[in-house]
C-alpha cells in the first residue's frame, strides 16, 4: 500500500505469478488529494471538470470549507518572507506552477493524515459498507463545473440530504481528545463540530470502503472503468486469489499475506484487512496478515529489496552495462531479457 497506489503481487516459490497481479489507484497521494479537497472544497478531476463539495455544515448552521478561499497553503510559503508586496507575488506564482509546489502540498497533507487525530479503522463496525458509514458520503451537495459546458450553461447539480445530526459512529471519548488540527499556515481545522470534520479523523476507510464520495467520481459514462481501477483493498486482494486456479495455492496465499508501503502504516491497517477478508473469502480459508513491527521496514521495503538484489553476485547477469550496450546496441538486450 504505497503513494501511487495499491498493488497485489502473488509470489510462489520465489516466482511471480504475473496473472495475479492486480492495482488500484487508492493509495496515499489519493487519500491525500481527498483530503485537500475536503479542506478546499473542490475535487479537480482533470483539466476541464472540478466538482465542489461542501460537507462543512455545523450542527446548527451553515458553514465553508476551512481552505476554500486560499486553497492549502504549504509550509514553505507560510514561513517566507515574500507573501507581501508585488515582486514577492509574482516569485509565488512562478513557485505555484513548480512542481516542488505540488511536492510541500503533499507534505502537509500527509503530516495531516499521520497526526495523532486520526483514528485507527474502525474494527468494530467493519460489517458496515452502506454509504451512510462511509467518509463524506450521503451528505454535502456536489456541482459539477465542467469547462466543456460553460458556453452552454449547462450546469450540473446534484444536492445530498444533509446531516444534522452528529454521526453516531464517533466514539466520542477517544475523539473529544482530538478537536482541532492546525495547518502550517496556522488554519485551524474543526474536527469536532461539524460531519466533515468527524470525517477527516476516518480517512483511512476510504482504502476500504465499497462507495465513494460522491466528488471524487466522474460524472461521465465510464464510471465502471473508472471504479475497477479504484477497487478497495480487501476486494482487490480477492480478485487476485481468484485469477489463481490451484485452489492450495490460493489457500497457501491466503495464509501468508505480506503488508508492505508506507501507507500500510495507518493505524490497523493489518487487522482491518484480515476481517474484511474474512467476511469475503469462503471459511475454509485462514487469512494471516505479516507485517512487520519496524516502520522503517515496511515503508522502504522496495529500495531495501532493491539493495539486496542488486548485491547478488548473480544480479550481474541481469542487467545490461553502458559498454555493453554502446557496443552492441538494443540487441543484446532483446536478447538478455525476451520476458
Amino acid at each position: 500500500v504505497g503513494h501511487t497506489g495499491t498493488r497485489i503481487t502473488p509470489i510462489v516459490d520465489g516466482y511471480v505469478l504475473k496473472n495475479g497481479s492486480c492495482r488500484s489507484g487508492r493509495g496515499g497521494k489519493w487519500l491525500c488529494s481527498v483530503q485537500q479537497s475536503v479542506l478546499e472544497g473542490s475535487w479537480r478531476g482533470n483539466v476541464d471538470t472540478i466538482n465542489k463539495w461542501n460537507g462543512w455544515k455545523l450542527w446548527d448552521k451553515g458553514g465553508a470549507p476551512p481552505c476554500r478561499e486560499n486553497g492549502v497553503i504549504p509550509r514553505y510559503i507560510a514561513n517566507s518572507k515574500f507573501r507581501q508586496g508585488s515582486r514577492q507575488d509574482k516569485k509565488i506564482q512562478l513557485l505555484r506552477q513548480c512542481p516542488f509546489h505540488s511536492m510541500t502540498i503533499h507534505e502537509a497533507m500527509y503530516e495531516m493524515i499521520t497526526s495523532p487525530h486520526i483514528m485507527s479503522l474502525d474494527i468494530e463496525n467493519h460489517h458496515h459498507g452502506d454509504a451512510s458509514t462511509v467518509p463524506f458520503c450521503g451528505y454535502g451537495g456536489i456541482e459539477s463545473d465542467d469547462k466543456s459546458n460553460q458556453e452552454s450553461d449547462n450546469m450540473e447539480i446534484v444536492h445530498a440530504e444533509e446531516e444534522t445530526e452528529k454521526p453516531s459512529n464517533i466514539h466520542d471519548e477517544e475523539f473529544n481528545e482530538r478537536k482541532q488540527y492546525e495547518l502550517p499556515d496556522g488554519t485551524i481545522v474543526d474536527l469536532k463540530k461539524t460531519r466533515a470534520g468527524a470525517d477527516l479523523c476516518r480517512i483511512p476507510e476510504l482504502l476500504f470502503s465499497g462507495e465513494l464520495p460522491s466528488f471524487v467520481q466522474p460524472h461521465t459514462e465510464n464510471k465502471e472503468e473508472y471504479f475497477k481501477t479504484m477497487m478497495p483493498i480487501q476486494h482487490l486482494i480477492h480478485q487476485s486469489l481468484d485469477i489463481i486456479l490451484d485452489a492450495d495455492v490460493r489457500k497457501e496465499l491466503c495464509s501468508s499475506i505480506l503488508l508492505t508501503g508506507a501507507s500500510s502504516l495507518l493505524p490497523g491497517m493489518g487487522k482491518k484487512i484480515s476481517l474484511d477478508l474474512g467476511e469475503i473469502l469462503p471459511s475454509t480459508y485462514k487469512c494471516k496478515v505479516i507485517a512487520s513491527k519496524y516502520d522503517v521496514e515496511r515503508k522502504y521495503a522496495a529500495w531495501i529489496g532493491g539493495s539486496i538484489l542488486s548485491s547478488l553476485g548473480s544480479f550481474q547477469q541481469l542487467w545490461l552495462s553502458r559498454k555493453e550496450y554502446d557496443e552492441y546496441g538494443a540487441v543484446l538486450g532483446l536478447q538478455r531479457f525476451k520476458s
